[in-house]
Parts: C-alpha cells; structure tokens; sequence
C-alpha cells in the first residue's frame, strides 16, 4: 500500500549552541567599522542603516559570507544605539549564517547571509542558553517583525 502524503512540515533545523565570545576580525570587520562611520557622516543610524547595508553587501561580489556576516554584525553595533544591535553569527547546518540581533525572542529579527554570498533579512527563534551562548531555529527568510515589537534592527 503506498504510503499517505502528509501536511506536516518538516522539522526546522537547529544551529549547534553557540557562543558570543568570538571576536571581530579580519576583513569583515573592518569594512563594518568603516560603514558605520560613512553612515553615521551622512545622518543615518541605527535601524536606519539596515537597508542600505544589505544593499551595499550584496553589491561586495569578491567578499566572503563570512567577512559579510561580520560585516553586518560590526556595523550595527557601532551604531551606538541604546538597545539595539547585533548578537552572535551563528552557523545553520545548511551553511547559512545568521547574524542575530540582541533581542532573544520566537520572533526576533535576523539577517541570513547565504553560502553563495546573498544577504537577506528575516526571523528567527533566538534563544538563550545562558548568558553568553544562543541557540537559532525556525529561521524565515524575508520575514520582518512588525514596527515597535522589538528592540533591534528594523527597516
């Protein structure tokens, strides 16, 4: 008898625990450092500087996903923001890395840098296990958070 087809999503995957405590270097970092300056001389800050720097990321064609991810990561947290900016870079089991915001939520805003380079906004479930290692599930590309749910980057 052939097997019934099923509604049930397939279970999401789940990144291995991973630390905060791994620093800000290389190329990645550098150039984040430098974006949120040029940001910050033409006006733009915080939640303003998503949607240019996913743009501007994207356009970097010889830059790694990692350099991006940290990328990513250092120029939203040089923003100086109060509550606001960027958590750990965590590595998915598809090669995706997830730069997480500070905001441990089912629903917190991320941004997905892909294998081949492509960065893209979403959500995920952010969550903490203690107070330096997160764990990232059900990560949703093209998602956003509505406007004033949450303290972290916002379009």
């Amino acid at each position: 008898m052939p097997a019934m087809p099923t509604t049930t999503p397939p279970p999401a995957a789940t990144s291995a625990p991973t630390s905060t405590l791994t620093p800000d270097t290389g190329p990645g970092a550098a150039y984040g450092t430098a974006y949120a300056a040029a940001s910050r001389a033409r006006g733009m800050s915080g939640a303003g500087v998503l949607r240019p720097l996913i743009d501007d990321l994207n356009a970097q064609t010889a830059m790694s996903p990692a350099d991006k991810a940290t990328a990513a990561r250092v120029a939203c947290n040089a923003q100086n923001t109060p509550g606001w900016g960027a958590g750990p870079v965590v590595v998915m089991p598809n090669g995706d890395l997830i730069v997480t915001s500070r905001m441990h939520s089912p629903d917190a805003p991320v941004l997905v840098v892909k294998p081949d380079g492509a960065v893209l906004r979403g959500t995920a479930y952010v969550e903490m296990l203690d107070e330096t290692t997160c764990r990232i599930s059900n990560v949703r590309e093209g998602a956003w958070p509505s406007r004033g749910v949450w303290v972290g980057p916002t379009d």
